[in-house]
């Protein structure tokens, strides 16, 4: 079957997530994705020390990051100190459709890869340049992760319970939220440029990437001029509504109701009908005024029954509830992820195959699938420089004897 992106060829210059999964998205529908590394400057996903394992040291082909980010591309390896190195960049951006790079502001250019020195090679260039700040403005040229990102976003203030210190996620979100904005970004370059024959650039920022999705908290911020306040679990518009113990050691349901149809049909389902005529729960307002009672009275019949129980009676009522799921659970008894065959078994080059996350697109159509995982640095030299750029062995051991091209190897 022809792929979505089947005859696209992109080019990486990426490290971390940001970059990273647009080129994976990519490859999952079919376009090749040719990925730009270097064991003198590693990727943090290629620093892996196996946790079940730390005597074996940095494994940089069994990270798990590296599978989700990273399956299914190619891999060269080149030392872009070398102007011979940046000279087989140019080549290799000759013959691609799309530029992927989420270096720091101006490293690209500094090494001759920049817009402006790809545009004139290659007109119709669609180049994607995404940073913590962007290209422009004071802060351009600092260096930022993903949590600092989030601090600056505002999304530490927004996250915690009331009264407690500012909370993080403890995963890199603002990658996530650049890297599906970038992805869409590029998607729309590319129609352009099949409407109009022209390339662009594409600048994002992955502060404002990570401001845009709290859009909501900043208009409420201007409408009654004052901080959003932290609310937990709770909620201004629904209650109950909150993270609910239940049977089992650390086991949790989360529950949110809405409306006063829904809290009848609640009510039911729980036994206590009466709390429908109660002065403390029979309107929102009050059911509002009085959560932290309504809470421990809910968790009073919770807590005797499995979360599962709990989400199933719930959810045949029409009220919205769901398990507080550990990876564990959605891998072997989430029956809609196993129903919708979410999890996917990947080739993996070092240990045979290994079982992922799938990726979420829904083309029915034209399904997408994962290719292989666990390359090595450097694994598709001979292909891409051989038989994309017709670069012969003898100029190919030239480049790795000046040290622009390094050997693949563990």
């Amino acid at each position: 079957m022809v792929q979505a992106l089947q005859g696209v060829r992109v080019v990486e210059f990426s490290a971390g997530m940001a970059g990273p999964w647009i080129g994976r998205f990519m490859a999952y529908c079919g376009a090749e994705v040719i990925r730009v590394e270097s064991r003198n400057r590693p990727d943090v996903v290629r620093l892996y020390v196996p946790p079940w394992a730390p005597e074996m040291g940095t494994q940089p082909r069994l990270s798990p990051w590296f599978t989700d980010w990273n399956a299914g591309k190619r891999f060269v390896a080149l030392d872009l100190t070398k102007p011979e190195a940046v000279d087989l960049g140019k080549r290799l951006v000759a013959a691609c459709d799309v530029v992927v790079e989420n270096y720091s502001a101006g490293v690209m250019d500094k090494l001759g890869l920049g817009y402006a020195d790809l545009e004139r090679m290659k007109p119709d260039i669609i180049m994607f340049s995404t940073s913590g700040y962007g290209d422009s403005g004071p802060c351009r040229g600092y260096v930022t992760w993903g949590p600092n990102i989030e601090a600056l976003a505002g999304l530490s203030t927004l996250s915690g319970f009331p009264g407690r210190e500012c909370t993080m996620t403890q995963f890199a979100y603002p990658d996530v939220v650049s890297a599906l904005h970038g992805l869409f970004a590029v998607m729309c370059a590319l129609d352009h440029r099949r409407r109009t024959g022209r390339g662009q650039y594409i600048n994002l920022s992955q502060l404002e990437a990570t401001v845009a999705v709290i859009g909501d908290v900043m208009m409420e911020h201007l409408a009654n001029d004052c901080e959003p306040q932290k609310m937990g679990n709770r909620s201004l518009r629904a209650a109950p509504h909150g993270c609910y113990r239940c049977k089992g050691e650390d086991r949790w349901c989360v529950i949110a109701v809405f409306g006063d149809t829904e809290w009848e049909r609640f009510c039911g389902v729980v036994g206590r009908r009466e709390w429908t005529r109660d002065f403390r729960f029979g309107t929102l307002s009050s059911r509002l005024h009085n959560a932290g009672e309504l809470d421990r009275l809910i968790e009073e019949w919770t807590s005797v029954r499995s979360a599962y129980e709990v989400m199933t009676v719930l959810q045949e009522a029409g009220i919205a509830a769901g398990v507080v799921q550990t990876t564990e659970d959605q891998m072997h008894r989430d029956r809609q992820l196993a129903a919708r065959r979410f999890f996917e078994e990947i080739e993996h080059l070092q240990k045979g195959k290994v079982l992922a996350t799938g990726i979420p697109l829904g083309l029915t159509g034209t399904p997408g699938h994962s290719g292989q995982s666990g390359a090595r640095v450097g694994q598709d030299n001979e292909y891409v420089f051989g038989e994309v750029l017709g670069v012969t062995r003898e100029e190919i051991q030239r480049y790795i004897d000046v040290g622009a091209i390094e050997p693949a190897e563990d």
